[in-house]
């Protein structure tokens, strides 16, 4: 029996040839059609040997949609090659991204094109600042190999928030640091991460946990209750008691079943007690850290430390009733807190439907959300929080790969305006003179409202729960990239493609005559003679296989009749920013 998958755009239909497995099917046919000054031809036995179908193109992207942060052609037939399974086996074999390490090369790399353009050798910083990460982040973007695990940090990165919009802002080595920990746990074990990310002083600071004295009552001096809040509701459990499906419990009266109350806060604010810097770096000031000092001469890059006569003595009871017992040190404290956090049933489920939102879909099945809660709790080798487990079973999900889920309303998701931009300077050739991809984005954040450690709230930028008035939420459901998604950020969002995909200025940053990333476009120019078979390219690279027809028909109309100088240049810049403004690229499936 021979199957056959008849593809154009989306998956019309399936035709199934002869019962008998050996019968033989012969195919004739009027002519081969070459087209006018193509080499390539279709010929009779084309229609059943497979060739030229792009099925298998078309499933590889629509899973690098999920899985990076943007991919070429090259990537896209790798995967079709290798299969997804074995992909996703080998990326996690990869070294890591290494944030920290990579600034302080472009760090000194900026210093000395400074230097050697006329800058004022007195007015160099001697620390580096939030563009430096961003041109760092870029860099491992554009550079490094490791595709999902940069995909699954960025997505972390959205839960465990700190922001620069802070007085972070000036602590480029520790927020390098930072994303260095979401990237070394994207495959590890949630717990370690939980806790590295709780001594981590940008953390710290932004929360408020740093310096955060214990109980003096006589001296008016009281715990900051900052943090102990936001690792429960934000980072672990919660507010709501869950199923293992994600579904909230209830009580007796139907009511909802909070996981904590503000005794629990006050609780658990106490065992975040004594925390301090860890390190300082080189000043004229001070020579050792202590408690109370400020993150301006702190070593951003060491954990806190326990000052232990600062931290709150005594037992401590937590969520569930489980007690601390005194006489612990600091940080034992801390880690049996983190641990006892990790043990709660709700941490599967409710990190679990936020990963599945960042990756796949804004409105996952309960089904989908229990079996990666059920791997969370089990990789299947009795190991809890392996995060690593977790990713594979949310991009390995029949939700995700199946194509029954396209016919799903309920199904996809609105692409996060940052995805949008970092999967187009992958897709498309990008090049600079130097091989510098320094990219400050700042324009792109001011007409976006979104960028790596930006969030202008310890919430994201966008709510997991946010609901847009209108269908989405009269049926009942999220879509939370649309709570950045307004009047002014749409068309914004649009004035940024322009600038990408009409004039190929693709990155620029803030340094002296140093020119900025645009893009190549060679590869796609002799594509451009046939506007059908370019718009075919450009659905392999963006929409994944499933460009409407309606889309399709007003790109072709729209580039057709531009037939004068340059007209395969012009054909394929107009072509890309009418993709990159479709809502058919817009709308992730």
């Amino acid at each position: 029996m021979l199957t056959l998958g008849f593809l154009s755009g989306t998956l019309k239909a399936q035709v199934i040839l002869g019962s008998d497995p050996t019968q033989e099917i012969k195919v004739t046919t009027s002519s081969n059609y070459t087209p006018q000054y193509w080499t390539l031809s279709a010929t009779g036995e084309k229609t059943i040997n497979k060739v030229g179908l792009e099925g298998p193109l078309m499933e590889a992207s629509r899973f690098l949609s999920q899985a990076t942060l943007g991919a070429d052609l090259a990537t896209i037939e790798q995967v079709a090659n290798q299969g997804i399974e074995a992909w996703i086996d080998d990326q996690m074999t990869l070294p890591q991204s290494q944030t920290l390490d990579r600034l302080n090369e472009v760090f000194a790399e900026v210093i000395e094109w400074y230097l050697v353009n006329g800058g004022n050798p007195d007015e160099v910083s001697t620390r580096p600042y939030w563009t430096i990460f961003n041109y760092t982040w870029w860099e491992n973007h554009m550079k490094n190999d490791d595709l999902l695990r940069q995909k699954v940090a960025l997505a972390l990165s959205e839960i465990f928030v700190i922001s620069i919009e802070s007085n972070l802002s000036d602590a480029g080595f520790g927020l390098a640091d930072y994303y260095d920990i979401l990237l070394k746990h994207s495959f590890g074990n949630f717990e370690d991460m939980l806790r590295e990310i709780s001594l981590h002083p940008c953390m710290g600071y932004y929360l408020s946990h740093l310096n955060n004295p214990r109980e003096i009552p006589e001296e008016n001096i009281h715990s900051d209750e900052n943090y102990a809040r936001e690792i429960m509701q934000l980072f672990t459990i919660g507010l709501y008691e869950l199923n293992q499906d994600g579904s909230r419990k209830t009580d007796g009266q139907g009511e909802w079943i909070p996981t904590y109350d503000q005794a629990d806060i006050k609780e658990l604010a106490k065992v975040f007690t004594g925390l301090g810097v860890g390190g300082v770096m080189e000043n004229e000031w001070v020579d050792e850290p202590y408690f109370g000092l400020d993150i301006y001469v702190a070593d951003m890059t060491t954990p806190m430390i326990m000052y232990e006569e600062w931290h709150q003595p005594g037992t401590k009871t937590l969520v569930n009733g489980y007690v601390i017992p005194a006489g612990q040190t600091g940080l034992k404290d801390i880690n049996d807190a983190v641990h006892q956090l990790f043990l709660h049933p709700n941490v599967g489920p409710f990190i679990g439907k936020q990963l599945i939102q960042r990756l796949v879909t804004s409105n996952p099945t309960p089904g989908y959300i229990s079996r990666v809660a059920a791997v969370f709790a089990d990789n299947g080798q009795g190991e809890r929080g392996d995060m690593g487990a977790v990713i594979k079973a949310i991009l390995m999900d029949p939700e995700a790969r199946t194509c029954s889920a396209l016919e799903e309303d309920r199904f996809g998701k609105l692409r996060e305006p940052f995805t949008r931009y970092t999967h187009f300077s992958k897709a498309i050739q990008m090049e600079q003179y130097y091989g510098r991809y320094w990219n400050v984005a700042y324009s792109f954040y001011e007409a976006t409202n979104q960028m790596p450690l930006a969030s202008r709230t310890v919430f994201n930028f966008f709510l997991p729960d946010f609901q847009p008035i209108g269908a989405i939420a009269d049926n009942g459901l999220v879509g939370p990239e649309f709570q950045i998604h307004n009047s002014r950020t749409s068309v914004e969002y649009i004035n940024r493609v322009n600038d990408w995909a009409v004039w190929g200025y693709v990155m620029d940053d803030w340094e002296n005559d140093n020119p900025s990333v645009t893009y190549n476009i060679e590869e796609l120019l002799p594509l451009a003679r046939d506007p059908e078979v370019l718009i075919n390219r450009l659905d392999i690279l963006f929409t994944h296989g499933m460009l409407s027809d309606r889309t399709r028909q007003i790109i072709k109309d729209a580039i057709t009749p531009l037939i004068s100088d340059n007209y395969r240049y012009n054909r394929t810049r107009l072509a890309l920013y009418l993709m990159m403004i479709s809502p058919d690229y817009a709308i992730m499936k």
